[in-house]
């Protein structure tokens, strides 16, 4: 009963449901064994950078965050990317807590350093799928329990709403069923459901949710409609918005402000490098 009520738990169970999706669409780029095995490197490398032994989920939870959204054609990518991942959340710290979500930084991270070899995956889950539906449902429960309900409502509402206003009123090839078919596809709903909403490093209260969601949605919607819609721009936002907007959510020490100088410069630096790739799709 203590494990149904673990809401990390109810993430991995989650996030496992995903990826029988993925899998039944055929959507993931590597076999049911690097799963696993990706899943058990994940908790290992946590479990030996702490030097404590407990239920490693957030480990897990970014190992499957980075099977759902990316994908590789070296081997060794999601590897790196998750081990940096668990690192920054480790040693990365203001405020006496971590400051990216970890399947985020790998993201970013894997995009910035090994593009085109690694690639924001983009299969859509099949929304005819009563698992998909069982997902979003138990997803909308644990955001609500954990009080971060508002700032996914508010990103898609923003979102939607921006994109129809900029870039649907001034490209022709924009469609709404397209723009609708791509909010069912995996690396979508992790986004809203997981890596949007990470407790720690959002805001509390529900107005400064509110303002988080929608500043994430224009600065995403903004890069598309300057540079060209790719996938990999709700990412780039949500690196951005978390780097930029964390004195408003944390208290800063004087010592602290240093560090995050160079928080903010090396999120900028991330994002020059990503925004500067060609895609090689126009999905991207």
């Amino acid at each position: 009963m203590k494990l149904i009520k673990n809401v990390q738990f109810q993430q991995l169970l989650n996030l496992l449901l995903l990826i029988y999706l993925a899998f039944a669409n055929h959507t993931l780029q590597t076999s049911l064994v690097m799963v696993l095995f990706l899943s058990f490197y994940a908790g290992a490398f946590e479990l030996l950078l702490n030097r404590k032994f407990y239920a490693p989920y957030s480990a897990v939870i970014t190992a499957l965050g980075v099977v759902l959204m990316l994908g590789w054609l070296a081997w060794y990518i999601p590897f790196i990317a998750i081990a940096t991942a668990i690192i920054q959340k480790r040693y990365l710290k203001i405020d006496g807590s971590h400051i990216f979500n970890p399947s985020n930084f790998a993201l970013i991270f894997a995009l910035a350093l090994f593009y085109p070899k690694a690639l924001p995956i983009v299969g859509e889950l099949g929304r005819e799928s009563f698992v998909l539906y069982t997902v979003l449902i138990i997803g909308t429960l644990i955001l609500v329990r954990v009080n971060r309900f508002a700032i996914s409502l508010s990103f898609l509402l923003s979102y939607t709403f921006l994109s129809y206003l900029l870039i649907g009123q001034s490209d022709p090839a924009w469609t709404l069923e397209h723009f609708i078919d791509s909010l069912y596809s995996s690396s979508f709903i992790v986004y809203i459901l997981f890596m949007l909403t990470d407790p720690v490093t959002t805001p509390k209260r529900v107005g400064q949710q509110l303002l988080f969601g929608f500043w994430v949605a224009l600065v995403s919607v903004v890069l598309d409609y300057t540079i060209g819609v790719r996938l990999w721009h709700m990412f780039i936002a949500l690196f951005l918005v978390m780097a930029l907007t964390l004195p408003l959510f944390r208290g800063l020490k004087d010592s602290e402000w240093l560090k995050y100088s160079l928080v903010v410069l090396f999120s900028l630096t991330l994002t020059v490098i990503i925004t500067l790739h060609k895609p090689l799709y126009f999905s991207m």
